[in-house]
């Protein structure tokens, strides 16, 4: 599209050129035909983004949230109570069952803190795409469309000056292609 848009401009003027080497005005019509081609070209991209605009109002945010894993986990990892009761020495059983609570909790403690950094970090990274969606991806599809939509403006204005003064910019073209006749007579 930019190459189009680079190109139509000297395309334009190639052809005014062409035109200006005709005995006849065609001014009005070609003015015309931009008019209508640039015209054209925004309402196609207004069409465009309104069909956009429709698809992304039917998408719900809840299609892009993760699906939650419910399954229980059948692990376990307090194993203490397996063996049973040591008859001959409760305290010690009852220090090692304590040693085990100990453990286990840290070992929660610790588990619950990697799952609070976790999380954080999930949240980060989902703050950023945000941030990034709104300084890069959105102004790019934005502006996806602007080159065109600037091209077309110009485009109007360029056949409404041709329709509006046919036989001032018929003598202009005549001239300037007169003046290429002159420089390369092979024209």
């Amino acid at each position: 599209m930019a190459y189009f848009a680079a190109l139509t401009p000297i395309l334009i003027l190639a052809m005014s050129i062409g035109l200006g080497f005709s005995k006849e005005n065609w001014f009005i019509e070609f003015g015309l035909a931009i008019v209508v081609i640039s015209a054209g070209t925004s309402i196609y991209l207004a069409y465009r983004g309104a069909k956009s605009a429709a698809a992304a109002k039917k998408v719900a945010f809840e299609e892009f949230l993760p699906k939650l894993d419910e399954r229980k986990s059948s692990s376990f990892s307090m194993t203490g109570d397996i063996m049973g009761e040591d008859v001959n020495n409760p305290i010690g059983h009852l220090k090692i069952q304590i040693k085990d609570i100990k453990n286990e909790v840290i070992n929660n403690a610790k588990n619950f803190n990697d799952a609070l950094r976790f999380n954080a970090a999930r949240i980060d990274i989902c703050l950023a795409q945000i941030r990034y969606h709104e300084q890069v991806t959105l102004p790019k599809i934005l502006g996806q469309g602007s080159g065109a939509i600037v091209l077309a403006g110009i485009l109007t204005i360029i056949g409404s000056v041709y329709l509006a003064v046919p036989v001032g910019v018929y003598q202009a073209f005549s001239n300037v292609a007169g003046a290429l006749q002159a420089m390369l007579p092979t024209l």
